[in-house]
């Protein structure tokens, strides 16, 4: 879904390697954006809205085998999203399966500038404690 998203080199994905108690690696893949990026038939498969008061996040979670194969695997994923002045905003993450890809995609609304931090749980099938990471993304208009 990230190809069609965006032009590769317009943003650059961001993960965190998390490590199961069982020794299991994981990698979470995380990436924020202004919603006029995408084009307006993949913002309509995925029902998602064009505007430039909106941005997306999209989270994968994949799972590191023994011979460093990755698979993406399914996942409670739970995101709030703050502001410079504390304001948060629950994000209802969709969870998207496009062949063997599995990802998790949000809307949120933003003002011109603004820097918004994110919080996200991510509880990967099997493992109970969750994932926990952080970062932040200013959001400009195009």
């Amino acid at each position: 879904m990230l190809g069609m998203l965006m032009a590769a080199d317009s943003y650059a994905e961001q993960k965190k390697v998390f490590a199961a108690p069982d020794g299991t690696e994981y990698e979470v893949h995380y990436i924020a954006f202004n919603s006029t990026f995408l084009q307006p038939e993949v913002a309509r498969q995925y029902d998602l809205t064009r505007s430039k008061a909106l941005g997306v996040v999209n989270v994968s979670v994949l799972k590191v085998n023994e011979n460093g194969v990755r698979e993406a695997v399914g996942a409670i994923v739970n995101m709030n999203a703050k502001n410079d002045i504390q304001q948060v905003q629950h994000l209802s993450m969709q969870q998207v399966i496009e062949g063997k890809a599995i990802y998790y995609i949000a809307q949120l609304q933003y003002r011109e500038g603004e820097i918004l931090t994110f919080d996200i749980s991510v509880f990967p099938q099997g493992v109970s404690d969750p994932f926990r990471l952080r970062f932040s993304h200013n959001f400009y208009n195009d």
